[in-house]
């Protein structure tokens, strides 16, 4: 089936806007269309099974250019991140960071998440409204995940800063910009005293500095790509899904009241605000060949924008109520919010355990916790990114 050029121009999956309105107009595009085309080139897959294909088929689906619509123009490319590769270097990759995320690593991280969380709240002002999103979520996910790639807490506020900046103007090219500029000489530097110590901290820029893919060391460039890469990716994901699943659990408090009950639910709750909340929108892929995905014709070296969000609302595998959190939703952990296949997020398992320790830390500490008088919903501003700029409370 082709769409007419009039359907193509009525809907762009890039477009930011009100959750509820692009969630209504995703749903009408499932059930339309498998393969939407929304520009020359562009196309779009938002059912459930069509996107779970493309995941898996890495070899026609390249991840090459992933989270970049357009390219850097004149003079050598950069390197291409973890998650703009495909095997075999991507497989080495991954084997080479793989320990960093192994399941004891992530277990033994669990009583400092816990720790970082309690100090985040400690820090609320009593008695105040607080913003749940500010103050909580984004420090912690930036304290974690600098934790584990070998950046100082002292530094992590401000490299989440520049790579916030970064993040709200993809998928256009950042390359070029101060915050990358000053984002690539600090992962450089890093490196670099990485490779002159002696004995230097068991932490992914180490890996990353002192280990071989295919029998080569990185650059100083490649290592700095690909520790930023561990960073944004550690970051902001996880910070919109604790927001976007505190929220749903606020504006209706008898969510709330049933995990203060039955702390059971605490993991079917997280795995709904996974699903729910998409953090990440969507992902690109390039056509390696031509092809056909679920009836459409599409040629080599076009682009597929494969919908993450829209396959999490699927109603087909969700059900009826998919446009609704549901706090025991038993096919919740069907979600794509960490993808699928072999490009399945390395730090699936480290967001989870920051998701239930703070929802843990606040059912513990706060139980009152409240939505906060005339709080809003606003999204972040973000063609990639879904979730609540902030989420104001009171207890």
């Amino acid at each position: 089936m082709t769409t007419t050029a009039s359907d193509a121009a009525s809907f762009d999956p890039l477009a930011p806007g009100p959750l509820d309105e692009v969630r209504a107009e995703l749903a009408e595009v499932r059930a339309g269309c498998p393969v939407h085309r929304v520009a020359p080139g562009l196309h779009f897959a938002g059912r459930h099974e069509v996107v779970r294909e493309a995941l898996l088929d890495h070899g026609t689906f390249s991840n090459q250019g992933n989270f970049v619509l357009e390219g850097d123009g004149d003079g050598e490319p950069p390197p291409a991140l973890i998650t703009q590769s495909d095997p075999p270097e991507h497989t080495a990759l991954r084997a080479l960071l793989r320990p960093g995320f192994a399941r004891r690593a992530i277990t033994e991280a669990a009583p400092w998440v816990r720790a970082y969380a309690d100090e985040l709240i400690d820090a609320l002002p009593p008695g105040s409204p607080a913003d749940l999103v500010g103050q909580v979520a984004l420090p912690l996910t930036a304290r974690v995940i600098a934790r584990l790639v070998g950046v100082p807490a002292e530094d992590s506020d401000e490299l989440a800063r520049l790579s916030l900046a970064i993040t709200a103007i993809l998928p256009a090219s950042f390359v070029g910009t101060d915050e990358w500029r000053r984002l690539e000489e600090y992962f450089t530097a890093a490196a670099r005293a990485r490779r002159d110590d002696a004995d230097p901290p068991d932490d992914l820029i180490t890996r990353l500095a002192r280990g071989r893919v295919d029998g080569r060391e990185l650059t100083d460039q490649e290592v700095a790509f690909h520790s930023w890469q561990l960073f944004v990716a550690g970051l902001e994901s996880t910070a919109y899904t604790i927001g976007s699943t505190l929220w749903q659990l606020l504006v209706d408090r008898s969510r709330w009241e049933r995990l203060l009950a039955d702390r059971t639910l605490v993991e079917g709750a997280r795995e709904e605000g996974l699903r729910y909340g998409s953090a990440i929108r969507w992902v690109l892929r390039t056509v390696t060949t031509d092809t056909q995905l679920a009836g459409e014709a599409l040629g080599a070296q076009e682009r597929l924008i494969v919908g993450l969000e829209s396959a999490n609302g699927d109603e087909a595998v969700f059900g009826a109520d998919a446009g609704t959190f549901v706090l025991d939703r038993p096919t919740a952990r069907r979600h794509f919010s960490f993808g699928h296949g072999v490009h399945l997020c390395l730090g699936a398992e480290l967001s989870r355990i920051e998701i239930s320790t703070v929802l843990d830390a606040l059912l513990d500490r706060l139980p009152t916790l409240a939505l906060a008088p005339g709080a809003t919903y606003d999204d972040v501003a973000s063609p990639m990114f879904c979730g609540p700029q902030r989420v104001d409370v009171v207890w």
